[in-house]
């Protein structure tokens, strides 16, 4: 389980005011850590970037830490993938996510999405949609785990073989745990994480007027 954090903080306000120069389309990937609680505020932190528009694909075991009905955009999981296939001149939902997305963010990252990202393994929405992302477009991850499965020796192997691919790691941090100890898994701060999206934004905007 992912630790268990107080409430989050409150935004610095002098940190709202970045104003991309063009719409861009965030995707929001989800997984099954107890960080997946911050889900809602997430996307309504996201929401507040102007031109940002917003979509979610949640795994199955994610869906146990939110509430669906707090989340005011487009919610995708495996159920829409096999309902929008029926036959061989249907969209592939997960290449149409690929194709609609300037950015992806994973947040939370937990430990066994960590471990199949790492090894190519595509079983659900979310794995197919980053196994057939486009390299040229920023992808952030966000891992959130136990201190003890942050520690093992595979994690380092495989955060580092994500960064290989090119994908931003948006570091961990330490807070107190779900079973009362205190360590480093928890997933970053969601300020953090909305700050990070906003700088790749402004960047990217800035090279298409350059």
């Amino acid at each position: 389980m992912e630790p268990v954090s107080p409430p989050e903080r409150g935004f610095p306000a002098e940190k709202r005011s970045s104003v991309p120069q063009k719409k861009y389309r965030v995707l929001v990937g989800v997984t099954g850590s107890v960080a997946a609680l911050k889900l809602p505020l997430l996307i309504a932190e996201l929401l507040k970037i102007t031109g940002v528009e917003v979509k979610v694909v949640t795994t199955e075991r994610a869906k146990h830490f939110y509430n669906a009905q707090e989340i005011p955009v487009t919610l995708y999981s495996d159920e829409d993938e096999w309902q929008l296939w029926k036959g061989r001149s249907d969209p592939v939902l997960h290449i149409e996510l690929r194709r609609w997305a300037d950015l992806m963010v994973v947040a939370p990252l937990d430990a066994n999405t960590l471990a199949k990202l790492a090894n190519g393994i595509c079983d659900n929405l979310l794995t197919c949609v980053i196994r057939a992302w486009d390299l040229s477009k920023p992808l952030l991850f966000c891992p959130a785990m136990n201190t003890a499965m942050w520690e093992h020796p595979i994690t380092a192997q495989q955060v580092e073989q994500l960064k290989g691919f090119g994908y931003t790691e948006i570091p961990c941090v330490v807070k107190k745990l779900a079973c009362g100890d205190e360590g480093r898994g928890a997933m970053a701060e969601v300020w953090t994480i909305v700050e990070s999206v906003k700088r790749i934004l402004e960047e990217r905007d800035l090279s298409t007027q350059s």
